[in-house]
């Protein structure tokens, strides 16, 4: 029996053992598995901070000086490219690049006015579907204008933005044409020919028609004709 109990006793010690060692394993696999899940929290939550705000639509961008201004933005990561019109008393296109980076949207329009190249350099932020900020439009001496900027996005769809239509000025007029006959062109072309008819010089006659009255007398009429 003595030796039985101390069979026992060992048994139920080893089995202490395995139990605590089974614990303990158990335990370290639970921590395991919350830092896996800690860690793969962590990434979410950083990629999540770090993909930037879509803003890949048709806006309709209004100026505080009054111009209504249509764009169409594209995104590829924070990078922003598209498309602007305005279509106006003097319609115009443009094309516009920028970048977002967190709330904060920087974009530089430039229109094609005429055939003037003008850059719009906005800032804004964006908050609600709108993008709100000021504006400075550019000459190639410096900023000609500023003031503040509200664009709304209208419309998902990038793809149904058509550019504004531009009228093409008119061709110079033909210069007026006279209508002239060809008889009056011959006669404007033709060399004016000088006379060669020679006047004649009664001075050089002068002693024979004085020597001779008769010679002055014209045929058919006699000295005496007429005179009874």
């Amino acid at each position: 029996m003595r030796f039985l109990s101390i069979g026992v006793l060992f048994a139920l010690i080893i089995g202490a053992g395995m139990c605590e060692d089974q614990a303990v394993e158990a335990g370290n696999a639970t921590m395991s598995m919350d830092n896996v899940t800690l860690d793969a929290n962590a990434t979410s939550n950083v990629t999540a901070e770090a993909a930037p705000l879509s803003l890949q639509y048709i806006w309709s961008l209004s100026l505080s000086s009054g111009e209504q201004i249509t764009m169409a933005l594209n995104q590829s990561g924070s990078e922003l490219f598209g498309s602007a019109k305005y279509e106006g008393a003097e319609p115009w296109n443009g094309v516009v690049v920028g970048t977002v980076n967190g709330s904060s949207v920087d974009l530089v329009m430039t229109a094609l006015k005429g055939r003037t190249l003008v850059p719009i350099v906005l800032k804004g932020s964006y908050s609600e579907d709108t993008i709100t900020g000021t504006y400075s439009v550019y000459s190639p001496t410096g900023p000609v204008d500023n003031g503040k900027f509200t664009a709304m996005w209208i419309n998902p769809d990038t793809s149904v933005y058509t550019p504004a239509v531009i009228a093409e000025a008119a061709p110079p007029a033909p210069a007026a044409q006279t209508n002239v006959t060809e008889t009056e062109q011959t006669t404007a072309t033709k060399p004016t020919q000088l006379s060669t008819r020679k006047f004649f010089d009664v001075t050089e006659k002068k002693e024979e028609i004085f020597s001779s009255p008769a010679s002055i007398i014209p045929p058919g009429i006699g000295m005496g004709a007429g005179l009874s």
